[in-house]
């Protein structure tokens, strides 16, 4: 079943990026909101064991959140941008609590902060230019800022977890989230919302696939084999 699911998720998924430049409200409810109700269904069916149950809950919550953030982002309004941006905003604090039950820090997961900050401090210096000089509403500052701490935080507890799965699925969510901030406050990007939703897609996916998803990689990470004679 989860094949199925994943196939389903890519298509309609593609269908989606392929119609982004087709003037239909229709078709963007659709096809944005359907890949992420696939990846739920997907996340629900994962099969979990002990511990990992509150993961597992966390991170569906986190996923449900995201849909309504996606909702929000549909509607024409400028004033539901704030709300899509708060669903998102309590999306990533479920998954940054799912992914600090799961930490197995070492020196070099550790290290991941400084890297995350210091791309993070750029962004938001970049966008409070941004905001400052091009608009006259500045009030989206505060949440913009709040939203950049927590989905780093988010991003480094994914890494500290040593899940493959979810410490690229929360790269892909920064990237998504990076171009999607840029395009709206700073300068249009080429292809934004391909590369937008193709990273928000994937990010999703992998998070989702993190509940059951022990790749052979994070269990050699993990519990690595005595290889010694």
């Amino acid at each position: 079943m989860s094949k199925w699911l994943i196939a389903l998720i890519i298509v309609t998924g593609s269908i989606h990026l392929a119609t982004l430049s087709i003037d239909s409200e229709l078709l963007h409810w659709i096809f944005k909101l359907v890949p992420m109700i696939l990846i739920i269904v997907f996340a629900v069916v994962s099969p979990t064991t002990g511990s990992s149950k509150v993961y597992k809950r966390l991170i569906i919550a986190g996923l449900i959140f995201s849909i309504g953030g996606d909702a929000f982002l549909l509607l024409p309004e400028e004033k539901w941008f704030t709300f899509g941006l708060a669903s998102f905003l309590i999306g990533h604090i479920c998954y940054t609590i799912a992914m600090i039950s799961r930490i197995k820090r070492s020196f070099l997961t550790v290290l991941a902060v400084l890297p995350i900050a210091t791309y993070s401090f750029v962004l938001a210096s970049q966008l409070h230019t941004q905001i400052f000089e091009k608009r006259a509403d500045t009030d989206i500052w505060l949440p913009v800022l709040i939203y950049i701490i927590v989905i780093a935080s988010m991003c480094w507890t994914a890494i500290l977890s040593k899940n493959v799965f979810a410490g690229i699925g929360a790269i892909l969510f920064v990237a998504s989230d990076s171009i999607l901030a840029w395009n709206k406050f700073g300068d249009p990007i080429p292809s934004s919302g391909f590369l937008i939703m193709s990273t928000y897609f994937s990010a999703q996916l992998l998070i989702a696939a993190s509940i059951a998803g022990y790749s052979h990689i994070t269990r050699e990470i993990s519990h690595p084999k005595n290889t010694s004679a």
